[in-house]
């Protein structure tokens, strides 16, 4: 069975480029806190937040040119990008609105011109 629709960003299925083993995202609760007079602490739901980290590796430049054009194309002026995402602590995928924030490795062949692009995309629900 193959994987699909891990990792989109807007309507581009990213999921043939990702590191599976690497995948670690979750949905979890953010909550409000207090105490109360009687010094008890209470928990509410505010609301669910997704965040966690995938790595993509693109071993084409065609490929990873297409993913840096994509970073450029799907960002929303509030600096958001339209996302799917496999939740791991949920066994489900959810769309959200999510800031990305890139970290980048390049390798090179040193037996051929060749080069691999690994990117880190650490993943931050609005």
């Amino acid at each position: 069975m193959a994987w699909t629709n891990l990792f989109t960003i807007g309507t581009t299925d990213l999921t043939a480029f990702e590191k599976i083993d690497q995948h670690s995202v979750d949905r979890t609760d953010v909550f409000e806190t207090w105490t109360d007079g009687n010094w008890v602490d209470h928990r509410v739901i505010a609301r669910t937040r997704v965040s966690g980290q995938v790595t993509l590796g693109f071993s084409k430049e065609t490929d990873f040119s297409n993913f840096m054009s994509l970073m450029t194309s799907a960002r929303d002026a509030e600096g958001y990008y339209p996302i799917s995402v496999w939740c791991s602590n949920t066994n489900s995928t959810v769309s959200v609105n999510a800031y990305l924030d890139l970290a980048g490795d390049t390798k090179w062949d040193v037996t051929c011109p060749r080069q691999y692009h690994e990117i880190t995309v650490a993943i931050t629900g609005r």
